[in-house]
């Protein structure tokens, strides 16, 4: 085993493994599996630690949980990691199999293993393989869900996962039974649905009956996690103001995904690249007697945030859009100004 630094860190809710990777002497590092509900945890331990997480990665679209990569994006720069083959829009990085992601002088590799979902992927690095919910400690995902087939997950764990080293440490998206990781020879001898003497006909028959009830949060989680990890209650709402102009919060801003919201600063070009900066997501649309005009490029039925210096062009703006029947239409309350106080990040 090398000598990356490694740390597996449990959710008890889900029953979720969430796992760090990190090159001890750059201390870029990834982070895998994330939860929402330990989010802030895995914020105090990247901080303490002096992590610069380079990818929030996730093996497959989690139906069981909602995803905290979208909070770890927005706060520390990661980049989402997911498969191509989620077809998950808002995701920096879609993965195709084989393909590797540096960290420091490391490197992990995806491995697509589908069958639990279309899109699960497991992840080699340095001796350990963490298989999401492809293979579990003596088990293995259920299929009969998200395009599950039992007949790809058999192929997918047989002539993929098995094909590693026998020595390999195998480290799952969950486990409900207090074990912690496993190793490649262990599961091809005891795993009691795919051990090497177990037939395909077998498997499936064995997948087909197990009759589990579906996941608790299966109907927040998928839409949540297909958003890159926003829950329907915490996506971004107005707040109450006195002027009736619907306004956002910079702390709500910066938890929020902004593949799902359309930021637009209606500044000046100079004051965009100036001294207080711009949110990169951000698209310039200046504030003059085109600005209704240049509107109509947008989704009136998606949500706006209009971002000016100190709140008040982007009050007028969030006027306008409603004039023009724009659905959602909010205001940064504070603009650049209050960004900036709370050392929110900023490209210049």
């Amino acid at each position: 085993m090398s000598d990356v630094e490694f740390y597996q860190l449990f959710e008890p809710k889900s029953s979720t493994y969430t796992y760090i990777l990190a090159d001890k002497e750059s201390r870029e590092a990834v982070i895998i599996d994330s939860v929402i509900d330990t989010v802030e945890r895995d914020l105090k331990l990247i901080k303490e630690l002096g992590f610069k997480i380079r990818y929030a990665i996730e093996t497959h679209v989690h139906a069981d949980h909602i995803t905290g990569s979208g909070i770890l994006r927005s706060k520390l720069g990661a980049k989402y990691v997911l498969s191509k083959a989620s077809e998950v829009d808002c995701a920096d990085v879609l993965l195709e199999d084989g393909q590797e992601l540096n960290f420091g002088k490391y490197s992990i590799k995806a491995i697509s293993t589908p069958g639990h979902t279309d899109a699960c992927t497991s992840y080699y690095c340095e001796g350990r393989v963490f298989t999401g919910d492809a293979l579990l400690i003596r088990g293995c995902g259920r299929t009969d869900f998200q395009q599950g087939s039992a007949s790809k997950l058999f192929h997918s764990v047989r002539k993929k996962l098995f094909s590693l080293p026998d020595q390999t440490q195998v480290y799952p998206a969950h486990d409900y039974k207090g074990h912690t990781h496993s190793t490649i020879g262990d599961e091809k001898k005891h795993n009691p649905r795919l051990n090497i003497d177990v037939l395909e006909d077998e498997f499936i028959e064995i997948m087909d009956n197990l009759n589990l009830p579906h996941p608790k949060q299966i109907d927040k989680a998928v839409p949540g996690n297909k958003i890159c990890g926003l829950k329907d209650s915490e996506e971004l709402n107005p707040s109450d103001n006195s002027s009736g102009i619907p306004e956002v919060s910079v702390e709500s801003l910066s938890e929020t995904h902004f593949g799902n919201v359309n930021i637009l600063d209606v500044r000046s070009a100079e004051e965009y690249m100036g001294e207080l900066g711009h949110i990169k997501e951000s698209v310039l649309v200046e504030l003059d007697e085109s600005f209704p005009e240049k509107l109509q490029n947008f989704d009136k039925g998606k949500k706006i945030v209009f971002i000016c210096r100190s709140g008040k062009r982007s009050a007028k703006a969030t006027e306008t859009a409603l004039e023009l029947g724009f659905e959602h239409p909010m205001s940064l309350a504070g603009g650049m100004l209050r960004w900036n106080e709370l050392k929110q990040p900023v490209a210049k």
